[in-house]
């Protein structure tokens, strides 16, 4: 995962601070390949509830400023049926946890 701890570290409390404590929080897409370069963060969030569109808004808005770098954010409610967006995210994302080595 190309995301160093600090970033992590930056993610893990603005999603508490703009979408609440009981977020699991993952991460899809090209930052999870170690052989590329650049790209944005792709974030899924998923909740036992929904998150309104204003806390995410304010989350990527707040993370890009955060991180200097471009956020995409999927939200997915826990027992849904999900799109086949979110169960591609669902099927290829990592946790992102404070734990990992960067």
């Amino acid at each position: 995962m190309r995301l160093t701890q600090i970033q992590r570290d930056t993610i893990l409390s603005g999603v508490r601070e703009f979408a609440g404590a009981s977020i699991d929080t993952h991460v899809f897409g090209s930052r999870l390949d170690d052989t590329r370069r650049g790209g944005d963060v792709d974030l899924l969030l998923i909740s036992p509830a929904a998150i309104t569109l204003l806390a995410c808004a304010e989350l990527k808005m707040a993370l890009e400023e955060r991180l200097q770098l471009p956020v995409d954010i999927l939200t997915y409610v826990s027992g849904t049926e999900p799109t086949p967006f979110q169960a591609i995210a669902l099927a290829q994302s990592q946790p992102l946890n404070t734990e990992e080595a960067a």
